[in-house]
């Protein structure tokens, strides 16, 4: 059965098959994205269903903890950050006074 079909011609499958991969690939993102989230029997995540989910809410006092907790952590980076840009830029300074001091020593050599 298969035997009496011709061959097809060599970069015709190439035609059809990467245009339907991409739109496969586009339908499985459209899914994904705009798939259906739970049961249809309230939010997921709501207050009283018991599940741990993330979209749970928060009430205001974990809330501002976790506010606070995460300033603190960007105020701990900003400080060290802070702190290796001071010791960087001494290390800049010392250098360039250094290759000062060099170009005036070479200057003064080449004046005599």
């Amino acid at each position: 059965m298969f035997a009496q079909l011709p061959a097809p011609p060599p970069g015709s499958i190439e035609g059809w098959l990467l245009p339907a991969a991409a739109v496969l690939s586009l339908v499985a993102l459209g899914k994904k994205v705009f798939g259906r989230k739970g049961n249809g029997s309230g939010p997921v995540g709501s207050p009283g269903d018991g599940s741990s989910s993330p979209t749970q809410f928060a009430t205001k006092t974990e809330l501002n903890h976790e506010l606070t907790a995460v300033r603190d952590k960007i105020d701990a980076r900003f400080l060290s950050v802070a702190e290796k840009l001071e010791a960087l830029g001494n290390s800049i300074n010392d250098r360039l006074s250094k290759l000062e001091a060099a170009v005036a020593r070479v200057d003064e050599r080449t004046r005599k």
